[in-house]
C-alpha cells in the first residue's frame, strides 16, 4: 500500500490512491479529497482544521480515519454513516459532544475520542453496535450511561483520567469488556474499596 503525503502527486495517480496522510493547513477539509474513490486510509493531522465536513461520507471505501487537529470542535453526524468504516480515531482535539445517528454504519469497531473536551458519553453510542474498543482518556465525563450496555461486542473500555467519582455496577453486564482502565478519576476511598470489590480491580501502584 502506497501512502501518499501531498494531493498534488497522489492526483497524479488517482486511482490507484488508497491512503493519504496530509498535514492541513486550513480551516476546512479540502473537498479534492472526496475525489479519491479507492481510498481505504486516511490521516489528517492540523493545527487549524475546525470541522468534520458534511461530505465526508463520499468517502464509501475509507476503512481508517485519522483526523487530529487542536482546533477541531465538531464533527458531522455523516462520519458514523460511512460504509466501511471501521477504525475512527478524533483524539487530540477540541470536541465537547458528539452525537451518533441512530441509524448509522454498523462496521466501525474501535472508536478514539480521547484527549478531547467531552463532558459525557457520546449520545446514541449504543448504535455502534459492532465497537470493540472505546477510548475516552483525558476527557471530563462524569457519568456512564445505561445505554453503554447494549454495546455487547466491547471488550476494551478506556476512561481514565476523567471526572468519574462512581463506577456503575451495571457495566458487569457488558460480559465482553475484559479490559476496563478507569485511573486518575475523582473516587473516593470508599468508592474504590467498592469498585474494587464489585470489579476486581486494584487502585494499588504495581512497584
Amino acid at each position: 500500500m502506497a501512502l501518499y503525503k501531498n494531493l498534488k502527486t497522489a492526483f497524479l495517480e488517482k486511482d490507484l490512491v488508497t491512503a493519504l496522510k496530509l498535514s492541513v493547513k486550513t480551516e476546512t477539509l479540502p473537498e479534492e479529497i472526496s475525489a479519491f474513490s479507492n481510498l481505504e486510509t486516511l490521516y489528517i493531522q492540523s493545527k487549524k482544521l475546525l470541522s468534520v465536513p458534511e461530505w465526508i461520507i463520499e468517502l464509501k471505501n475509507i476503512k481508517t480515519l485519522y483526523i487530529n487537529s487542536i482546533a477541531m470542535d465538531s464533527v458531522h453526524e455523516n462520519i458514523f454513516k460511512m460504509e466501511k468504516l471501521k477504525v475512527l480515531n478524533l483524539s487530540g482535539s477540541r470536541i465537547q459532544s458528539l452525537y451518533v445517528p441512530l441509524i448509522c454504519s454498523n462496521t466501525i469497531t474501535d472508536l478514539n475520542i480521547g484527549k478531547n473536551l467531552l463532558k459525557k458519553f457520546p449520545q446514541n453510542i449504543q448504535a455502534l453496535q459492532s465497537l470493540e474498543t472505546l477510548y475516552l482518556a483525558h476527557n471530563e465525563i462524569d457519568h456512564i450511561p445505561n445505554e453503554i450496555t447494549e454495546l455487547q461486542s466491547l471488550k476494551r473500555l478506556n476512561l481514565d483520567s476523567n471526572k468519574l467519582t462512581s463506577l456503575p455496577t451495571f457495566l458487569k453486564e457488558i460480559e465482553s469488556l475484559n479490559i476496563l482502565s478507569i485511573d486518575n478519576n475523582l473516587f473516593s476511598p470508599q468508592e474504590k474499596e467498592l469498585i474494587e470489590r464489585v470489579f476486581k480491580i486494584s487502585f494499588t501502584a504495581i512497584t
